[in-house]
């Protein structure tokens, strides 16, 4: 080789060169195709023993394509042919967009980003260990100059090159970005190279490069959904975290909901709350397909929603959503604390917070010291917005940034429910209906199927309704979502014999939730709440939101919509 680039650095073209020596390692691939180099470092992946415990694997598409074939390519491959049929299976329904896979309990994270290269690059916070320049199809576009900068934001000093793209002027504008780059070894072999600019790297535009922390001890405070779901997105990530809930057991609040719907907000606009809802749905199916058992604690049922048009009242054409479905969120709470590297501490009630040179201090009602962690995260809903303000009052020389989140307040719901007596004689559908309420025909409970309907919705501050007012209320929401099977059920309502479930929803002002520091230049602190009546669609993505931003890992969804979802969020007026 005539090059100075360091042997060491391109000595070998597996995808897993220098991964044996990192917890997380990430690699980055400009044509995702087909799947199958995604596929082969998988496997490479699996068969190391010194592999690490998270693989990213970024890769970019043009555009959506039909990846059935995905599962019949590699039939002469029993190993690959097993993954491919899991991958075929999470690639169905893709659209342009940032969509995040699952696979191996959450160890192996493919993110897959389709749409214009230029434009999904832009949306790109993260450092790739190996970045793979791959051929340009006749479906995609030819690289620019641009196009090569914005790939490059994505390296590190130190990032390791494999160009397989023959366009001449690439590798030229790969060395005027800082890429050292080998000779060819023979004309149809890839080239190698290694991100070492001869200048210093400025990144004050890029506070994101230094969020990267080390696993260390954490505490959530709250073991609902959210709280759970963070906790589990940490473990994963090799975070010794506790959990602590004032109840006994996890998810007593409103994740103690005997079941709810998963299914994506659909907008004409296309607006955030459906783009997230998207992505959330997605992986909360992903994360009970992992964990929980199907037609117990939840089902891919899909949703049928009725789409109401509030100026004649009527509804229009219904909708499909084939990924959708049905999961009981007490489940998937404590199938999330189920993990090595968590400990579940509940009837603790934390009163207050003391920041130190070693990090937190819990404290609670009596002033006693609970523990120390070197970070904390607040999941405990309404009850957050308190314990910030007062540990902001007891140390105000801290920056705090509580007059940037977004207005929070608490929403009662109440869902009816019944047990069937005579599912033949009633027209219940097939699967779970919403759009006016929502209906869920048939769920397992105790060795019996039951029926939910609701919820009705009364804000915080006002006299609560009785149990009976709220049952007519949602009586009278099935009655417009399904008026054949209310009209069937009316002996039932008649009878009384609807039962309640009834919790209080922690709601934002703008309905999304929030996940970010509350302290300004100080990542130890942080809130995930506010996720109002969509929970199951929302926690998990808040939680590897989270994890991601603090491992300095790809983020599952672009920069922009991540940025919504930002705690402190709210502009200030310069005056303030």
């Amino acid at each position: 080789m005539t090059s100075d680039v360091p042997l060491a650095a391109v000595s070998a073209s597996l995808p897993c060169q220098g991964w044996e020596t990192q917890a997380a390692w990430c690699l980055l691939h400009t044509g995702f195709d087909g799947g199958a180099h995604f596929l082969r470092t998988w496997a490479a992946w699996r068969a190391d023993p010194q592999r690490p415990s998270m693989l990213h694997y970024v890769a970019l598409a043009t555009q959506a394509r039909d990846w059935s074939g995905l599962q019949f390519e590699f039939a002469n491959d029993p190993a690959l042919q097993v993954l491919a049929q899991a991958l075929y299976t999470q690639c169905i329904g893709l659209t342009a967009g940032q969509h995040r896979l699952c696979f191996e309990g959450g160890h192996v994270l493919l993110t897959l980003c389709i749409g214009p290269r230029l434009s999904v690059l832009r949306q790109q916070q993260f450092e790739a260990d190996r970045l793979v320049i791959a051929p340009v199809t006749v479906a995609d576009e030819l690289w620019e100059e641009w196009s090569v900068k914005a790939l490059v934001r994505c390296c590190r000093r130190g990032t390791r090159l494999a160009v397989r793209c023959g366009q001449p002027d690439v590798p030229q504008w790969l060395r005027q970005c800082g890429f050292e780059l080998a000779d060819h070894a023979a004309p149809t072999a890839p080239r190698h190279g290694v991100f070492n600019p001869r200048w210093e790297l400025k990144t004050s535009r890029e506070p994101w490069r230094h969020t990267r922390v080390a696993p260390q001890t954490c505490a959530v405070i709250g073991a609902g959904i959210a709280g759970a779901s963070v906790a589990a997105s940490l473990a994963r990530r090799g975070w010794q975290v506790q959990v602590f809930d004032q109840a006994g057991d996890p998810a007593a609040g409103a994740s103690a909901l005997p079941v709810g719907l998963a299914a994506p907000h659909v907008s004409v606009d296309d607006c955030v709350l459906s783009r997230l809802s998207r992505t959330g749905v997605r992986l909360s199916l992903q994360q009970a397909e992992m964990l929980l058992k199907v037609g117990q604690d939840w089902a891919p049922s899909g949703v049928c929603e009725h789409c109401f048009d509030d100026s004649t009242a009527q509804p229009t054409p219904a909708l499909w959503h084939n990924r959708a479905g049905w999961i009981k969120p007490a489940a998937l709470a404590c199938a999330w604390l189920n993990d090595p590297n968590i400990r579940f501490q509940g009837d603790v009630t934390v009163h207050g917070l003391r920041h130190e040179e070693g990090g937190w201090t819990l404290l609670d009602p009596a002033g006693h010291e609970i523990a120390t962690f070197a970070r904390v995260v607040l999941a405990n809903a309404t009850g957050a917005l308190p314990l910030l303000q007062q540990a902001q009052a007891s140390q105000p020389t801290l920056a705090w940034g509580l007059h940037q989140l977004p207005a929070v307040y608490g929403v009662r719901g109440q869902v009816s429910w019944a047990v069937h007596d005579a599912p033949e004689l009633r027209p219940f559908p097939a699967g779970p209906v919403n759009g006016s309420g929502s209906l869920i025909p048939f769920v397992p409970f105790e060795g019996e199927q039951r029926w939910f309907v609701g919820a009705s919705y009364q804000p915080m501050g006002k006299p609560e309704w009785p149990d009976d007012k709220n049952h007519g209320a949602n009586v009278l929401r099935l009655d417009k979502l399904l008026p054949e099977l209310s009209a069937a059920l009316a002996p039932v309502f008649e009878a009384g014999v609807l039962q309640a479930w009834k919790g209080v929803r922690c709601v934002t002002a703008d309905r999304l939730p929030m996940v970010g520091s509350v302290l300004q230049g100080d990542p130890s602190l942080w809130i995930c709440a506010g996720m109002g009546s969509r929970g199951l669609s929302f926690a998990p993505l808040c939680a590897e939101l989270l994890a991601a931003q603090w491992a300095g890992e790809p983020l599952p969804i672009e920069v922009a919509l991540a940025q919504s979802l930002n705690a402190r969020r709210q502009r200030v007026d310069a005056s303030n």
